[in-house]
């Protein structure tokens, strides 16, 4: 039977929180206060929503490699199979909905909210975009939700896991590390050598990103002498790592710095070198989550466990749900009142996402590989 850590559905859904805030924050129109509190002071992980999606690649390495590491190998037609349905079947909802929420709502450019925001929604989709979002693999950017994005990797990065962790299973940690590392150099190397754009979704940087699963598949082979080394460290320590932790997560970013002294410095570079930083304070939380008791007390609180569960529904329709009720409200009501409304409609969209679709889609994948009947007689034999 394989373990469940219930911490970390509650740090999923604290980083899905982020990956809306920081969506919210992108729809004004910055002003240096803003910034300087929001993207270098001490708001920053409130709207950290790109280092979120780097926390979602680390944490899908760790959840997916449980089975493998416990020597319980599922047959791959049998892991696709609910994989498909665990992603790609919300998934196809949540484009469904947004792309009628748009017909709809959408009124056009407003004045005063940001380019990011008026560029969302702007251009019709034309068969080929539907096309792309239906295969979801393929590489496209969206302007309908564009969370897909990641969607992309993680979907990608799924269908070939099982070839990682046969690798990763027969190395040490340190020959892990350097897998990971020689997957994302090598991304790099494709990039310099070929001159490839970086829009988001382009297969090298796949590439890179299996490269942060493998930090997450890493974590979970270790982490019973992880969770015993942190056990032992007192409160100062924790502390420190802690603070350590957040520091990686949301505040070293060595590319900014580059990037001020060689303006042209390529930002594929910049994204590979931040999201390391960004999967080392990743693993930090993850490895507090399960370990730290004070820490893990918060994370089983009811109610953010809660949002951990509903946090891939919530990842999905929180952009059509606020720009649905900017466009329907803007300007009847005050922005933060809008904004207000667009939390509240976004934890209740989610909730019924994940209840109508989520958890049947989950359900259909464990019927289609014979996991509810497994699951049914182990349950029975453990009575009798």
């Amino acid at each position: 039977m394989n373990q469940r850590f219930d911490e970390l559905d509650s740090l999923r859904g604290l980083a899905a929180l982020a990956v809306f805030f920081s969506h919210i924050y992108l729809v004004f129109n910055d002003n240096p206060l803003t910034r300087l509190l929001f993207e270098f002071g001490p708001l920053r992980l409130t709207v950290a929503g790109s280092e979120a999606v780097t926390f979602f690649f680390v944490l899908s390495g760790f959840v997916l490699s449980l089975p493998f590491c416990s020597g319980k190998r599922p047959a791959y037609r049998h892991y696709v199979v609910r994989r498909v349905c665990r992603i790609y079947i919300p998934y196809i909802a949540a484009f469904l909905a947004a792309l009628g929420l748009r017909d709809v709502f959408y009124s056009g450019t407003i004045n005063g909210l940001s380019d990011w925001f008026n560029a969302n929604w702007s251009n019709p989709l034309g068969s080929g975009a539907i096309r792309d979002h239906l295969l979801l693999i393929g590489t496209f950017t969206s302007n309908l939700n564009n969370v897909v994005w990641s969607l992309v990797h993680e979907m990608r990065v799924s269908l070939v896991f099982p070839l990682l962790m046969f690798l990763l299973v027969r190395m040490n940690a340190l020959q892990g590390i350097g897998f990971g590392a020689a997957l994302s150099a090598g991304s790099v190397l494709y990039a310099y050598l070929s001159g490839a754009n970086f829009t988001g979704t382009e297969w090298h940087a796949t590439v890179h990103y299996a490269a942060l699963f493998i930090v997450g598949a890493l974590l979970a082979k270790y982490r019973e002498p992880l969770r015993d080394k942190i056990r032992s460290l007192g409160p100062k320590r924790t502390l420190t790592l802690s603070l350590v932790g957040l520091l990686l997560y949301v505040y070293a970013r060595p590319s900014y710095i580059i990037h001020m002294l060689f303006e042209g410095f390529n930002p594929y570079y910049r994204m590979v070198m931040d999201t390391w930083l960004t999967a080392a304070g990743a693993a930090v939380f993850i490895m507090l989550g399960i370990s730290s008791g004070a820490f893990s007390r918060f994370l089983r609180f009811r109610i953010i466990n809660y949002i951990g569960r509903i946090s891939y529904s919530l990842y999905l329709t929180h952009l059509a749900v606020l720009f649905s009720c900017i466009h329907l409200l803007h300007p009847v009501l005050p922005m933060w009142a809008i904004c207000l409304i667009a939390a509240a409609g976004t934890f209740a969209a989610s909730s019924l996402m994940y209840h109508l679709v989520e958890k049947p889609a989950i359900r259909l994948g464990k019927a289609l590989t014979g996991q509810s009947r497994q699951a049914a007689v182990s349950r029975r034999a453990s009575v009798s």
